[in-house]
């Protein structure tokens, strides 16, 4: 959503959404492992790529380039990025569930997903 509302508002030009687009695969959602790799100096011989240079300038504006990812640890990377997602956009658990009636249409859908949340929150505590 963030992305989208970057692209109408201009903060990011149609043709760096597009080169990020193509550079990371984007079709239902962005693989930001392709991204991580990039961020972690794995695709420097990609550098002069317009959709690796694309993707690093519509990240920054996203948000994104202070995001560093732990080598010390075994927690894998895309995980480290979503944690940090999450706090860049504050995103809880509350949030969440307040806004599911807005992408979630079907009661059933919604229950289950309720449930779910419930159960993670759950575990979190234990």
């Amino acid at each position: 959503m963030e992305f989208a509302a970057a692209v109408e508002k201009a903060a990011i030009s149609a043709s760096d959404a597009e080169g990020c687009r193509k550079f990371m695969g984007m079709h239902s959602q962005p693989c930001v492992n392709i991204w991580i790799m990039a961020k972690t100096g794995k695709l420097d011989h990609l550098k002069d790529d317009e959709g690796y240079q694309a993707t690093m300038r519509v990240m920054d504006t996203l948000g994104f380039s202070n995001i560093t990812f732990n080598t010390k640890t075994t927690k894998p990377f895309e995980l480290q990025f979503w944690e940090q997602f999450d706090i860049t956009y504050n995103l809880t658990l509350e949030s969440m569930e307040s806004e599911m009636p807005l992408f979630i249409a079907d009661p059933n859908d919604s229950a289950a997903m309720k449930a779910l949340v419930q159960e993670h929150a759950k575990s979190l505590e234990e």
